[in-house]
């Protein structure tokens, strides 16, 4: 996406790497990493909201890695700070990702180059310090924060300050972005509390908190106080890195004392889980979702194909719509019925190819779709396996104003299961919109519920999120009751309790996500 744009930019940063950093009065906060498996993405945020959500389980699919780092917040500063803008990748094109900058010349460049791609979401989401822009160095009293960018279209970033993880991350094929010669550079800076004289506080990353017996590890420390050496214990070196390897399983302790022109600071320690070579990755399993614009879809409109694979893809290879992610948009010129089919591979191999068919037609007919009460139909077909949709990503007017978002399931016949599924319908780059969601045996069905689901929907609420749990016949704990060989929709508006339109005209459209997960 953006790489060192301007890197040599000749504007001036405060002279931020002559000067140490003043943090008195400014409060630093912790920027929390999260990782989404199925789209493999990394987020960070400092913000609480935002991270009260991700643990919640509010946003689905997104757990901490357990990496974090210090940065100033928002609403204070320190001399020689700059403001980090955040961009939201728009999904329209190919994207569904966050990427941060500190330097104001890259936030400009993407704001001019990309205005509709990438939308500003703020010019200040928390503050840092620039590197020096030739050298990579960073202040006294700061640490390097590093950018990996993964080199697809669904671009995504990586921020560490763990010289180790950046390691890793270039080692899979990324891209380190930032300041300075080398294979390190720097995007930003880190403050840390560090008072003057003080002696170095270190920890250790290893590159593999489990790695397999016969390799090797990278521990790096990351340490304040500018250390001037390093002495090893478990490892031999003398600078801030150092290679271990073990021949045996079992879990090994390696530590780190750092020293500069104050002393030695107390020792860090990390602990490493060597482990045997752990059995292959199966092949991923896939599904697709289709979503069109009304049930079948016009020639010359787009339909959206989201893939939902198992045990982690690295590849995609799609056969009639051209894609390498999860998502591939497809349009097509002639009327009549086109198949379209996806491959994805991981390091177990390749899945059993999955294919889906699409009927284009030459020109809408209100005949062809079930809900002709409202101006837009946003319709999608969902497979039987664990979906999650997103509205922002389908073809235009996506969740319209004053339209529908209809999804449709079929529970196989025969199906069974102990555990309760679920069905949510959330927020998603917009809101707080209130809606109408239903369950029901009938499409656009927003009558008053009827647990039967004979004369009305099984679930039904109103709110800007929905969270309806179900079981496969029926349930002690007074959940939905779903039936085995029966199709479903899940019926979604744009309104308010009183049943008023909820999301503004102008809007043109209000985004949200759906997501089912069958019981377990």
């Amino acid at each position: 996406m953006v790489r060192n744009y301007l890197r040599r930019a000749a504007w001036s940063v405060f002279l931020v790497a002559m000067l140490a950093p003043h943090i008195a009065n400014a409060a630093l906060v912790e920027v929390i990493e999260y990782y989404h498996a199925t789209f493999d993405h990394y987020f960070v945020t400092a913000d609480g909201n935002e991270i009260a959500k991700l643990d919640s389980g509010f946003f689905t699919g997104w757990q901490r890695t357990g990496e974090r780092f210090t940065v100033i917040d928002a609403a204070t500063s320190a001399a020689g700070t700059t403001p980090v803008c955040r961009f939201y990748g728009n999904p329209q094109f190919g994207l569904d990702s966050h990427f941060y900058s500190a330097s104001p010349a890259e936030c400009n460049a993407v704001r001019a180059m990309w205005p509709e791609a990438w939308l500003l979401e703020s010019s200040n989401v928390f503050q840092v310090y620039l590197p020096n822009l030739n050298t990579g160095s960073c202040p006294a009293g700061s640490v390097p924060i590093y950018r990996a960018w993964n080199g697809r279209t669904d671009s995504n970033h990586r921020y560490t300050t763990s010289a180790a993880i950046q390691n890793t991350m270039t080692a899979k094929g990324y891209i380190a972005e930032g300041y300075g010669p080398g294979a390190m550079p720097v995007a930003m800076c880190s403050p840390t509390a560090v008072s003057p004289g003080a002696v170095p506080q270190c920890t250790i990353a290893a590159s593999s908190a489990s790695p397999v017996v016969g390799t090797n590890v990278v521990l790096t420390a990351s340490c304040s106080g500018a250390p001037t050496g390093y002495v090893w214990s478990g490892c031999s070196s003398g600078n801030a890195s150092c290679t271990a390897r073990s021949d045996t399983p079992g879990v090994i302790t390696y530590g780190v004392t750092a020293r500069n022109a104050n002393g030695s600071g107390p020792a860090a320690a990390v602990n490493v889980a060597w482990r045997t070579a752990a059995a292959p990755l199966p092949p991923p399993v896939c599904t697709i979702a289709v979503t069109t614009v009304g049930t079948m879809p016009v020639i010359d409109t787009t339909a959206v194909l989201s893939a939902s694979c198992t045990n982690l893809p690295g590849s995609y290879s799609w056969t009639g719509c051209s894609s390498d992610s999860s998502t591939c948009y497809v349009s097509e010129t002639v009327s009549g019925t086109r198949s379209y089919s996806l491959v994805a591979a991981n390091r177990g191999g390749a899945s059993a190819p999955v294919s889906v068919s699409i009927n284009w037609v030459a020109s809408a007919s209100p005949a062809l779709d079930f809900c002709g009460a409202y101006p837009s139909l946003l319709y999608s077909a969902i497979p039987w396996t664990e979906t999650i949709l997103y509205s922002v990503s389908s073809p235009p007017p996506g969740f319209a104003w004053n339209g529908v978002w209809v999804g449709r399931f079929t529970i196989p016949p025969g199906a069974s299961a102990s555990g309760s599924g679920r069905i949510d319908v959330a927020e998603y780059a917009g809101g707080p919109i209130p809606r109408d969601v239903t369950v029901s045996r009938f499409a656009c069905d927003f009558r008053a519920q009827d647990v039967t689901g004979n004369n009305g929907p099984v679930l039904t609420a109103n709110g800007s999120s929905f969270a309806g749990l179900f079981t496969l016949g029926p349930s002690s704990l007074g959940y939905a009751e779903l039936q085995a060989g029966r199709t479903y929709y899940v019926n979604i508006r744009n309104a308010s309790a009183d049943g008023t339109i909820s999301c503004p005209a102008a809007s043109e459209s209000c985004g949200a996500l759906l997501y089912l997960r069958p019981p377990r």
